[in-house]
């Protein structure tokens, strides 16, 4: 994997900055879901399948570079497998990792334990955590999303 470099396309994502507006961008995200409709009970589950979604097509779908100069070499590989030169377990990873999991604690406590609500938070997160593992990395299930 020597032959690949850290690139524009991932490094801005280990910036402290970048964690710090990931944040509060969930929070925002939130904060506008409550303001927009005060009633609704499932806020932070509506924000744990938002943050799934766009996660998932944007580090564990979208494959190549924005950019024209060395596409040959990242073409095939996600976001997510370019991050940190696919090294495993650095902060980066740590920190995308970490965040679904701490939302999908947060949406238990706020929606509990049962019912429709806890299936909606965990498969979401499951499958987001599944697409993160060493043991997936650059394997395509069922040949999916291969070329």
């Amino acid at each position: 994997m020597d032959e690949f470099q850290i690139t524009r396309n991932e490094s801005w994502m280990r910036e402290s900055q970048f964690w710090r507006i990931y944040i509060a961008g969930l929070l925002l995200a939130k904060l506008v879901i409550q303001v927009l409709s005060p009633e609704f009970q499932y806020a932070w589950l509506t924000v744990t399948i938002m943050h799934a979604a766009v996660t998932y097509c944007g580090l564990h779908w979208q494959k190549g570079l924005p950019f024209l100069f060395h596409q040959g070499k990242y073409s095939r590989l996600t976001l997510w497998e370019q991050i940190d030169k696919g090294q495993q377990y650095t902060p980066t990873r740590k920190f995308f990792t970490l965040v679904p999991i701490v939302l999908f604690m947060i949406t238990l406590n706020d929606n509990g334990y049962g019912g429709i609500p806890f299936y909606l938070n965990a498969v979401p997160t499951f499958i987001l955590l599944l697409a993160k593992m060493p043991q997936l990395h650059r394997v395509r299930i069922f040949g999916i999303n291969k070329y």
